[in-house]
């Protein structure tokens, strides 16, 4: 029985491992369209990878489920299954966000002038956002404390980087008489800003699931959990 128990565990590592490796490739597939839009045969290939990745986070879920009821493991390995159940929803949502920017790329003018002011800036939210996926996968799988917080550390980049975007865009486009290709131009470039931010954000989760694996710690709502008592302190000495 511990043998099959063991199997399916195993089973569940080699499938996340493939999910992983599979969202890691569209990321560097959007990174590709950015630098150079020639290659619209990768636009088929990322729904194509959309697709394995809905089927790997089904199957994984119920894996995990089914270890849960049939096998009722053991508290160390209870958290690093519910770990894994975690991480594949937040990897499968990263998925979703990559299949959006690609989406938004098809609509905007790659090479026009309104795109071509921001190119620069979205591809380091881009490549930050691809490096915290890395990292947090890394600091998950080889149980890496340090890289999993220095991780968490780099999402203030990305959301840096985001905010610098929309208040561009309003500074310069609010208001204005705009054609309909630069109308679209900004509303993607707003649009996939906003799913790389979400992408940074979706790796922290990961980055915290490292950390909960590791020392069992739920760290996800601890700066609000941080600040409410540092109220309720100064509240209690006033």
């Amino acid at each position: 029985m511990n043998n099959f128990k063991d199997k399916i565990l195993n089973r569940i590592t080699d499938d996340f491992q493939v999910l992983s490796k599979i969202v890691l490739r569209q990321q560097h597939h959007i990174k590709s369209l950015l630098e150079d839009n020639k290659d619209a045969a990768l636009y088929a290939e990322i729904n194509n990878d959309e697709r394995i990745i809905d089927s790997l986070e089904v199957k994984i879920r119920d894996e995990v489920i089914n270890t849960i009821v049939m096998y009722n493991p053991r508290a160390t390995n209870l958290r690093m299954i519910i770990s894994y159940y975690d991480m594949t929803a937040y990897l499968e949502r990263i998925g979703d966000l990559l299949l959006n920017i690609s989406n938004f790329m098809q609509k905007a003018d790659l090479q026009g002038k309104v795109f071509g002011n921001y190119k620069k800036t979205l591809s380091q939210m881009l490549a930050a956002a691809e490096n915290m996926t890395q990292n947090a996968i890394f600091a998950f799988t080889c149980e890496d404390l340090q890289l999993a917080k220095d991780t968490i550390e780099l999402d203030d980049q990305v959301d840096a980087l985001h905010r610098s975007i929309r208040e561009r865009l309003e500074s310069e486009y609010a208001g204005k008489e705009l054609s309909q290709q630069e109308i679209a131009d900004v509303l993607s470039i707003n649009s996939m800003s906003y799913n790389i931010e979400r992408i940074g954000d979706n790796a922290t989760n990961i980055a915290e699931s490292a950390i909960y694996l590791v020392e069992g710690k739920n760290i996800k709502h601890w700066d609000k959990e941080k600040n409410n008592e540092e109220i309720l302190e100064a509240g209690s000495e006033g």
